[in-house]
């Protein structure tokens, strides 16, 4: 079982690699132009459609900078003087939520449903979830939540997602870009195509970075017939070491095919 997860962890980090070293013109020959013509089907309620099971195809759980403006991200000596004398295990390294941002951004897939006031994300990644009001409501206070407290509201036809009460264990991603608890993070998503939704996040630290900055990617649908989410769990077993079982196994094919 051992040799079966270190082999499994070996497969998954050389693909990991592969893409984070794709060329910049690969990365963006897979970003889908903008058509500002495109009008989204609608909800019963009349609210832009966003619903179906979207992925990313990227490396930024494993570096975020890759889809940051400019790829860099803008810390302020202090807080990178305490990121480097901070914790060195990645948190879902010890079965942790990963955080808003990163959720959406795990090479994991995830579904969107949408009811009247309410946009709900399924995450197969540790069965996670957030629903989402979207009317405006103050946020809570008081607690910090892995996932954040999350209030939407819709621009057009985008959706605009305020997220507060983050817990500042979480990182952005594998490679230790980590923030404070007094991370703020505006998530959008518009749907750009039948297939395609362009994601931007706003991420706000005033902590650890010097000035907001933005990140941005494309979420494809998964068109695959019969797709649907697994059960994904991940349990500590005794001597604190995670346990990922294999539940989905790898694309056949050239493993670079994603950033095409």
């Amino acid at each position: 079982m051992v040799k079966e997860l270190k082999s499994a962890f070996l497969l998954v980090a050389i693909v990991a690699a592969l893409l984070a070293t794709s060329s910049s013109a690969s990365a963006q020959a897979i970003r889908p132009k903008l058509d500002p013509s495109y009008i989204p089907p609608r909800t019963p309620d009349g609210k832009p459609d966003l619903q179906g099971i979207w992925e990313t195809r990227n490396a930024a759980a494993f570096d975020v900078s890759e889809v940051a403006e400019g790829h860099e991200i803008p810390y302020l000596p202090e807080a990178l003087d305490r990121e480097q004398k901070g914790p060195r295990v990645d948190p879902i390294a010890h079965c942790k939520m990963p955080g808003v941002p990163r959720i959406t951004y795990m090479p994991f897939p995830f579904q969107i449903m949408q009811r009247p006031g309410y946009v709900v994300f399924m995450y197969e990644y540790l069965h996670d979830q957030r629903i989402i009001p979207t009317n405006s409501r103050p946020h809570i206070d008081g607690i910090d939540l892995w996932l954040g407290d999350s209030v939407g509201h819709w621009e057009g036809n985008t959706l605009v997602v305020d997220v507060t009460n983050l817990d500042e264990r979480s990182w952005l991603d594998s490679a230790r870009h980590t923030h404070s608890d007094a991370l703020h993070v505006v998530e959008r998503y518009t749907r750009t195509g039948p297939n395609t939704i362009n994601y931007e996040a706003t991420i706000e630290d005033p902590k650890t970075y010097a000035r907001p900055w933005k990140i941005s990617m494309p979420l494809y649908r998964n068109t695959e017939p019969g797709f649907e989410l697994r059960e994904q769990e991940c349990t500590e077993g005794d001597n604190g070491r995670p346990i990922h079982p294999l539940y989905r196994p790898l694309p056949k094919g050239d493993p670079l095919e994603l950033t095409r």
